[in-house]
């Protein structure tokens, strides 16, 4: 399918204004996944690859059954064809990064605003685009790395926790090298009920596509490497605690 992107050239963006400013990653592109009634958060964005050959297009539609419900898909469009579409990651903000050689992009997602954020990479010479989601080997180095039932004060559930590493968020701040890492941070869920573990974070190196970890950080020497990259200033959670031995 042809895109006529000269009837969108209006909306591309070459840097992201006040209204798609960057989340998670310093060079990424934010958008709005859904909007209710009022439309004028969702209006259709191109936002362009390095080399200016490739774009993803958000692209907004209702549905007769919820035409007061607009959601985002992303077109994404070569030399001016269409190779594929994939959905938004999460429910509330999305953000979009381009690789430094315009070969894959990356799209963090939040469904809460807190702490249910994820990550999903999509390559262009991959059929659907995938990998798509790819963080399971993360989510259960975390889970080795931050035990949830040795915690103190550990909920009652910490083993049915464990058992399911998809409750870790994760999202990732920039590539490493030109498309074939990239750097994610994890984090256990900040809130009390996590107990002793609460809040805390690694940081990954993951390969693309394979979703492999390249390199595991603790959150200073993540911070020392990939604060530069980062949309907002990241803050090295104190020591957990666990419980006594008995």
């Amino acid at each position: 399918m042809w895109i006529a992107l000269a009837l969108l050239g209006a909306s591309i963006l070459s840097a992201a204004p006040r209204a798609n400013a960057p989340i998670w990653s310093k060079k990424g592109v934010s958008f709005r996944v859904a909007c209710v009634d009022s439309f004028e958060d969702c209006k259709t964005l191109v936002i362009q690859a390095p080399n200016r050959r490739s774009s993803v297009i958000v692209w907004y539609s209702s549905t007769v059954d919820d035409p007061n419900i607009a959601t985002a898909t992303l077109r994404v469009v070569t030399d001016g064809k269409e190779i594929g579409a994939v959905g938004p990651v999460g429910m509330v903000d999305s953000e979009l990064t381009w690789a430094p050689d315009s070969k894959a992009f990356f799209v963090n997602g939040n469904s809460n605003g807190y702490d249910d954020y994820h990550v999903a990479v999509h390559v262009l010479s991959k059929p659907d685009l995938g990998p798509g989601s790819f963080t399971s080997e993360v989510e259960e180095d975390m889970v080795r790395t931050f035990p949830p039932c040795k915690a103190a004060y550990a909920p009652q559930d910490c083993a049915e926790i464990a058992s399911d590493p998809s409750f870790i968020p994760s999202a990732a701040v920039g590539w490493s090298g030109d498309s074939s890492a990239i750097a994610v941070m994890a984090q256990v869920p900040c809130t009390s009920y996590m107990g002793g573990i609460m809040c805390q974070v690694m940081g990954y190196e993951v390969s693309v596509p394979g979703g492999t970890i390249a390199r595991r950080m603790e959150a200073s020497e993540f911070a020392r490497r990939w604060q530069p990259s980062m949309a907002w200033k990241f803050n090295i959670p104190d020591l957990p605690e666990y419980a006594s031995a008995k």
